[in-house]
């Protein structure tokens, strides 16, 4: 209210009342990928290397929950009081540091296991309080809710915990590969799917996927490591060859149990997961947004998914057609090539069978309707996969059964 000067040269304030309202923080914090860890890796990289390894900086959904400040008939100036109000919530977050601690998910978050199962107890009891005021069927309504949700807590918390300690493990394990495209394509293999009843599929196929990936990596590792280091390369890539051949099939069997103790969770505590229902949006080169087109959000889709996104960064989807319902195969054109796809429906992965440059074409492929064609004609032999076997071919490659292909 009133206004007067202070021995420091500020003008005073007199307030009846100061009241912040208390706060409600969620905490979500991961190593990987952010700034603080790129900067700690250039300074200290023994310690980031073993902070990124051991994760023991990842915490989800953490909440901390800081007191309220208020003050009551008093005199302040600008600087004391925000100098005042900085060091209570100072204080207030150092007293929240244990929420913190026992939040990570290399303990399993102890803290909101707990948390969810007082939520749990609390509903076993309020639950029947509240159908006994209402009449006889909705308490013994509130009754099965309390159990429910008590047992859901207890399971999918426990559960849950563990889904994140092997979580941890698994992203270890994917850090001690030293391959950044195996880490790019587990993250994509563990992408939500459009059907819950695929999530144990995902899992089995991060198993098949670790021991294939960890054979075939004993093989290209030091190849590639050859081709851009010479000699050293090739004994880097051999040594980190022989890591993936145990790391990726162990780190396959851990994502295996992560995906499945959290399906544990979910199916216990009721979780509804929004999951998409249609492919993303495709949009062209000119980067107008047009009426969705399922057909050309598939293949954009599929372009996507081709080499863990390789084509993606350097080509722009323009059409496809389908060629084959068993395997699923297709004929997509981007803007630099022509690839020949199949599915492998096990895996859900995308291989290309063989693809062609258009620079490399003679001349434009000719569409026969007639007989149910497509033939492509390059410039000289070579050879490649068709649908049933491989074949040289210089002069044309034709296509069959492709009745219900789309030509753009």
């Amino acid at each position: 209210k009133a206004l007067t000067d202070s021995p420091t040269g500020e003008t005073e304030m007199y307030f009846d009342n100061i009241h912040l309202s208390p706060l409600k923080i969620h905490v979500s914090f991961s190593m990987h990928g952010s700034k603080s860890s790129q900067v700690l890796l250039a300074e200290y990289p023994l310690v980031a290397f073993l902070l990124q390894t051991l994760n023991v900086a990842e915490v989800q959904d953490v909440i901390l929950r800081l007191g309220y400040y208020e003050r009551i008939h008093d005199r302040y100036t600008i600087t004391k009081l925000s100098n005042e109000v900085s060091s209570h919530y100072q204080n207030q977050f150092m007293k929240q540091l244990h929420v913190l601690v026992l939040g990570l998910d290399v303990l399993g978050n102890p803290f909101g296991v707990i948390r969810g199962l007082a939520e749990g107890v609390e509903s076993f009891f309020y639950e029947p309080y509240r159908g006994a005021i209402e009449g006889p069927v909705e308490f013994a309504e509130g009754v099965a809710t309390g159990v429910r949700t008590l047992v859901g807590s207890a399971v999918g918390g426990a559960a849950g915990a563990f889904s994140k300690i092997t979580g941890v493990l698994g992203k270890g394990l994917a850090t001690l590969t030293f391959d950044e495209d195996y880490k790019i394509s587990r993250i994509r293999r563990k992408e939500p799917t459009t059907h819950r009843t695929t999530d144990i599929t995902i899992g089995g196929r991060n198993v098949v996927m670790g021991f294939v990936n960890g054979v075939t990596g004993v093989v290209t590792k030091p190849v590639s490591g050859a081709k851009e280091g010479g000699a050293s390369g090739f004994v880097k890539g051999l040594g980190k060859g022989f890591i993936g051949l145990v790391t990726k099939p162990t780190g396959g069997i851990v994502d295996f149990a992560s995906t499945s103790l959290d399906l544990i969770k979910r199916t216990a505590q009721q979780e509804e997961v929004v999951r998409r229902v249609r492919y993303p949006r495709h949009v062209g080169r000119d980067g107008l947004v047009r009426p969705y087109i399922s057909h050309e959000a598939m293949g954009f889709f599929i372009l996507n998914k081709l080499k863990n996104g390789k084509y993606a960064k350097t080509d722009t989807y323009v059409a496809h057609i389908t060629c084959l319902d068993s395997p699923p195969s297709w004929l997509l054109a981007t803007s630099k090539r022509l690839l020949f796809i199949t599915e492998i429906s096990f895996l859900g992965l995308y291989e290309i069978d063989w693809r062609i440059e258009y620079e490399d074409l003679r001349e434009e492929p000719v569409v026969k309707s007639y007989s149910n064609q497509i033939q492509i004609l390059t410039k000289e032999p070579k050879k490649t996969g068709t649908l049933k076997s491989t074949r040289s071919f210089g002069k044309m490659v034709i296509y069959r059964n492709i009745s219900e292909a789309r030509v753009e």
